[in-house]
């Protein structure tokens, strides 16, 4: 047998070979190009981030730097310091007018909420402090010393981070000499700044796995974990970065060393001695999606150039027999479904024309088997059109009786007839589709009428109906009189007289709930059971097929499981069939 060569296959091989071509080419000039360009975008990116923060960063440290400053020199509180410090015999009242000068500047700063405690002394025994941590050992005279001294006396201080001397929290501290008359340097002021100054900034500051953030004071290097800054500086080795490819980026670049390696590092400085930092990975200069889209986009081009001559060869080998499939494919909507062998190629196109050539066999076989079915419909409607002549004939001839018993004054006899003519033109009727209810609740009228006539006054209904409303709801046709028939016979016929009420009420929403109750002999449990789970034999109803079950299963298999009838019964007292229907 000859192999089947397919066209799938030879395109394949074809675009495979020059994908593997394209490919090659692009990987050996495309990758140091894609490192280049994304090593410059995350310096970049870190360059960018780091300035943002640091401007904010800026402001707030500028803030606190003015807050002390206050006290420092040319304010209201340095005045008050001044006459304080001064005083040959300084009284508390002094004290407070201090305090609350200082208040008043640390209140109207905004950005209060950084400073822990602002705290002016003589750096002797006398001091001032404005503490908002609340929870501190108090200041005195004993634990004065404990302050950090000023390294240069002549200017600000933002050079470490340290615990609070008074209390558990992390701190930066900041210190400026007092001036009273003439220059004369009289104490000096410390603020205490909280390390959220720094951290509340890096919130949501996504930093890459194995990178570290660290925060530089005073030439000391302190490193960013979270929400925290460690109190003790670490140590590296820094080295100049001395590639002039990202000299134009704005940044300060460097490698620094330590006993985890060596690391790029992107620094910008906050203000003079504050500076924040932070490390570089060699994963993160790892080309990265977009910069193969702009390599993807180059292999397009080349594959639309190689299309043109791909396209010659398809077009001789799927465009023409393509196109005489669908000739073939026309013809068979014209009508003509003969086989035509000239479709059936040694390719996938092939097995495409095999099949038009069956589809065309088979809607020949199925406008027989049609037209076959056609005949036999035919002869159905015209067997059903012969069987409707005994209904009708029946029908007249109840006529008659009724109209022979209304002229002979027999009204029983009229009234029986008349209900028992409507009884059967509703069984003749079509059993699938449902009727309203008050046309199944008319039916049983007519039912129980020819019963009253058979057991006189010794059986009564009574039907009570919630609503006008549920009078239109759908119920499938002849459920209601194989139940009524049921209470009459099995309940109420053995006991000699009783009586059958019918109920119709709504249940929640969406729900009917019918019930049908006698005082008759009622059941036990076992003959409960068995009215639900075994055929009624066809002699005990009037109607055929329509027993307790039958109805239970119509219902069930009309409306699903959860609708259908169960019973409720006491031995001598009464039985309760509950139908329920849903509300449509």
């Amino acid at each position: 047998m000859k192999k089947k060569s397919t066209i799938k296959g030879r395109i394949i091989l074809i675009m495979t070979a020059f994908a593997l071509l394209t490919a090659t080419l692009l990987s050996v000039f495309s990758y140091e190009l894609i490192s280049f360009f994304q090593r410059k975008t995350t310096i970049q990116a870190t360059k960018f981030n780091l300035q943002l923060i640091a401007n904010i960063i800026e402001q707030d440290l500028i803030n606190l730097s003015s807050l002390a400053m206050g006290c420092s020199t040319n304010s209201t509180a340095n005045t008050k310091l001044a006459e304080y410090f001064k005083a040959e015999e300084p009284s508390p009242w002094m004290a407070i007018d201090v305090f609350n000068s200082m208040l008043e500047a640390s209140r109207s700063n905004r950005s209060t909420t950084y400073a822990r405690r602002l705290i002016a002394t003589n750096n002797n025994t006398l001091f001032v402090q404005v503490d908002n941590t609340g929870n501190s050992i108090p200041l005195n005279i004993h634990n004065l010393d404990e302050l950090p001294k000023l390294d240069d006396p002549a200017g600000e201080q933002w050079n470490a981070v340290m615990q609070d001397p008074f209390s558990s929290t992390t701190v930066i501290p900041f210190a400026m000499p007092i001036y009273g008359n003439g220059a004369s340097n009289i104490g000096t002021v410390y603020l205490f700044a909280n390390v959220s100054v720094i951290t509340d900034k890096l919130k949501g500051y996504s930093i890459p796995k194995e990178s570290r953030l660290v925060l530089t004071l005073g030439g000391r290097h302190y490193q960013i974990t979270g929400e925290k800054i460690s109190t003790e500086p670490i140590h590296y080795k820094e080295e100049p970065y001395t590639n002039d490819s990202f000299s134009d980026l704005g940044a300060a670049l460097s490698y620094i060393s330590d006993s985890s390696g060596r690391h790029l590092a992107v620094s910008f400085p906050v203000r003079s001695g504050v500076e924040l930092t932070q490390t570089l990975e060699g994963y993160q200069f790892a080309p990265q999606a977009n910069i193969w889209l702009f390599l993807m986009a180059g292999v397009c081009l080349l594959i639309i150039a190689a299309s043109g001559i791909i396209t010659l060869y398809l077009t001789r080998t799927i465009s023409l027999p393509v196109e005489k499939l669908k000739k073939r494919m026309d013809k068979i909507a014209q009508g003509q479904f003969y086989m035509d062998k000239n479709i059936e190629w040694n390719s996938e196109l092939g097995d495409v024309g095999r099949g038009i050539n069956r589809l065309s066999q088979d809607i020949v076989a199925l406008m027989e088997n049609r037209m076959a079915q056609e005949k036999q419909k035919q002869e159905l409607e015209y067997r059903v059109l012969q069987s409707q002549i005994n209904p009708h004939f029946l029908y007249n001839t109840l006529n008659s009786i009724r109209w022979m018993a209304t002229i002979q004054n027999a009204t029983g006899i009229a009234e029986m007839t008349t209900s028992l003519s409507r009884l059967l033109r509703s069984i003749a009727k079509n059993m699938g589709k449902p009727v309203p209810l008050k046309d199944e609740l008319s039916l049983l009228d007519d039912y129980f009428l020819i019963q009253k006539y058979r057991y006189g006054s010794s059986i009564t209904m009574d039907q009570q109906v919630e609503s006008e409303d549920l009078l239109e709801a759908l119920i499938p046709r002849l459920t209601l009189q194989p139940l009524v028939e049921n209470a009459i016979f099995h309940g109420i016929e053995p006991k000699g007289k009783g009586h059958v009420q019918i109920t119709v009420a709504k249940q929640g929403v969406f729900d009917i709930r019918i019930t049908i109750e006698d005082n008759g002999v009622g059941m036990d449990r076992e003959q409960i059971a068995a009215a639900l789970a075994e055929e009624i034999p066809d002699t005990k109803g009037m109607m055929e097929h329509m027993g307790l079950r039958s109805v239970n299963e119509r219902l069930r298999l009309a409306y699903g499981e959860r609708y259908g009838v169960t019973l409720e019964s006491e031995v001598g007292r009464y039985t309760r069939t509950i139908i329920m229907l849903p509300f449509q």
